[in-house]
């Protein structure tokens, strides 16, 4: 795609109305400590740092819809239980009009959790998962509340999006209601289910995995002509499939018989979870906006590879992914501050916590790389401000920088542990900081929290951030390997 009909797509987001229908989960994401032995039971004992919540399954593609810039309304089932109460207040913080869920009076609220946990010098890991009871279908008045939510709303939206996960909500009479009130609306249907997409007749655009289309169709995919088997046989029940293939991208296979590959954006993966949810929101969205099936697969691929470098749950933005797909190659880490702020208030919605760090970083040696990697242990994101060449001359002097800053960015860039990057002409960061209000700024060498510059510590004391100050390597700075290399 030329930039041009890059942003011609991209821009009618924010006209898209869709409405999504399936399985809702809570995922809760615990995070603490072993501090030692019950003395009551020989278990361990877990110290409760932090929790963070998200909605998962057809939630979680509603958010993605939402992030998008979409209208977003959601049709699913919640227990009459705390939990529902966090999945409306998660929903509610991410933009997604919740007024179509049915409270459940006996069944809880799917709920999936993590226990998170490191030690003393351990590395923080998995050490529990949590589950609710396995739901089944919907039934009686149940389904018909559901049926009814969907029939109230279809006539306002431009597409239905049906996520089934666990076989609960995603009835053979939902599905039929969705397909019905698209024909009646004209309205785009797309859908994704982990073991019955072979049941989505008459869709528009079905979006399984590889594996899910072949157990949708009673096909074993295990090689690229059983998976050409898999969506020719899927493509007679419905009219197009988008095939999510992991690293091998998308495989659309076309309601003309047409197949064709598109390659993944991904440069890197830290978690695929989530992804085919993004995929599903990403293509909905996109050829309600006008795009064609071809663009609907590239702008999905784009959303993956910014939904698989970020560990957990996540929803990809609509500047995040404009980012991906004006870039030649993966998610671009350099950001404007405009953007950057769009981030940052995203991430910290979903409960991450955003580490900021600055200077110039002119030819990048041990010392940097040490310091970057203690700085990202602070938090989940870290976003480094990077002087630009007319700030690191007020600072160093009119011979530096020696790297323009053009370059420090690219180079930067490489950095796993660093996530975005900001380039700033101000001697100090604070403009940015009042700005982007990180939830930690972290400062090196031999600074004390007495030491650094106090009116930086004001402002982020002032809206409750944290100032962790990180132990620089000795001996290790530009200066001097500049005089070494001069022979000073």
């Amino acid at each position: 795609m030329t930039p041009g009909r890059v942003n011609e797509i991209l821009a009618r987001f924010d006209r898209a109305k869709v409405l999504v229908v399936g399985d809702i989960y809570l995922d809760e994401n615990i995070y603490g400590k072993v501090t030692g032995v019950s003395l009551e039971a020989p278990v361990p004992i877990f110290e409760v740092h932090r929790k963070l919540y998200n909605p998962g399954a057809a939630g979680n593609a509603a958010c993605n819809v939402a992030a998008l810039g979409a209208t977003t309304y959601m049709v699913g089932v919640v227990g009459n239980d705390t939990n529902a109460d966090i999945v409306r207040r998660e929903f509610a913080i991410r933009n997604v009009d919740t007024s179509g869920l049915v409270v459940h009076p006996v069944r809880p609220t799917n709920t999936y959790g993590k226990l998170r946990a490191g030690g003393f010098n351990i590395p923080e890991q998995e050490v529990l998962r949590t589950d609710t009871p396995k739901p089944v279908f919907i039934d009686g008045d149940i389904e018909r509340q559901v049926i009814a939510n969907i029939e109230a709303r279809a006539g306002s939206v431009d597409a239905i999006v049906v996520t089934d996960q666990v076989s609960s909500v995603v009835t053979t009479k939902v599905l039929e209601t969705v397909v019905a009130c698209a024909r009646k609306h004209k309205l785009l249907t797309v859908g994704d289910s982990r073991s019955r997409i072979g049941e989505f007749r008459g869709f528009d655009i079905v979006v399984p995995n590889d594996r899910e289309a072949g157990i949708g169709v009673g096909i074993d995919v295990v090689d690229e002509d059983s998976l050409h088997r898999a969506g020719a046989e899927l493509i007679t029940r419905c009219k197009n499939a988008l095939v999510t293939c992991g690293p091998e991208g998308i495989t659309l296979f076309a309601e003309d018989g047409a197949v064709e590959q598109f390659p993944t954006r991904a440069t890197s993966v830290a978690d695929v979870t989530g992804a085919g949810d993004t995929v599903t929101a990403a293509a909905a969205v996109a050829v309600v906006s006008g795009a064609s099936l071809a663009e609907a697969a590239m702008i999905g691929n784009a959303a993956a590879a910014v939904a698989v470098a970020r560990k957990g749950v996540v929803t990809v933005s609509k500047p995040e992914l404009e980012e991906v797909l004006l870039s030649s190659g993966g998610p671009a880490k350099v950001r404007s501050l405009g953007d950057l702020k769009d981030i940052v208030r995203g991430l910290q919605s979903e409960g991450r916590t955003v580490v900021w760090t600055n200077g110039c970083f002119d030819i990048l040696h041990v010392g940097h790389i040490t310091y970057l990697l203690s700085t990202a242990k602070q938090g989940d994101v870290l976003v480094v401000g990077l002087n630009s060449d007319a700030s690191v001359r007020r600072v160093k002097g009119p011979e530096r920088p020696i790297v323009p800053e053009h370059e420090r960015a690219m180079v930067m860039s490489a950095i796993e542990c660093v996530d975005y990057i900001t380039v700033f002409d101000d001697a100090s960061p604070m403009a940015i900081i009042s700005e982007l209000k990180p939830d930690v700024y972290a400062k090196g060498g031999d600074y004390t929290i007495d030491t650094i510059n106090q009116e930086e510590r004001k402002i982020v004391e002032a809206y409750g951030g944290r100032i962790a100050i990180i132990p620089g390597v000795e001996g290790k700075s530009t200066t001097n390997i500049v005089q070494r290399i001069a022979g000073k």
